[in-house]
């Protein structure tokens, strides 16, 4: 699939799309609600990859002072291995660039996304017993410092 993908600002509107998205790729899915009350939060960042149209993926920040928490990403399926995850995350550095570390978790068998987060410079700082839910599973704690953005 050679389609183009903007990246850009997550519209308010888009957070039913996003919901859809949630249920595809995640097994804790949040409620279209709850992705809207985070987007309404001033100290939120929500981005959308966009193709063809249609939200095929987007990441979603808190950030406080200098320190940011990467709360979601998702990619639909069909569009993954085709960088839009490291191109969420150079926007987001691009628009961000007062925040001086990033935070995120992970479930410990996602090893694309820790590949992923790993090749843009996060580094594994610890872990979280039980974390997750359906099933249940540990998270994997991954910070990444001031930087650049290494090339993926």
């Amino acid at each position: 699939m050679n389609e183009t993908v903007t990246i850009r600002p997550m519209r308010k509107a888009e957070a039913a799309c996003a919901a859809r998205l949630e249920m595809a790729c995640f097994s804790d899915p949040w409620s279209e609600k709850a992705l809207l009350s985070q987007m309404e939060d001033s100290h939120s960042l929500y981005l959308a990859a966009e193709c063809s149209g249609r939200l095929v993926g987007y990441l979603g920040t808190q950030m406080v002072l200098d320190e940011g928490d990467i709360l979601r990403i998702a990619v639909e399926k069909e569009m993954r291995g085709q960088q839009i995850g490291t191109r969420l995350f150079q926007y987001l550095l691009q628009e961000t660039p007062n925040i001086v570390m990033w935070n995120l978790d992970v479930r410990e068998s996602n090893v694309p996304a820790i590949g992923l987060y790993k090749k843009i410079g996060f580094r594994t700082i610890g872990r979280r017993k039980r974390y997750y839910r359906h099933p249940e599973e540990d998270a994997i704690l991954m910070q990444r410092k001031e930087g650049k953005l290494t090339d993926a």
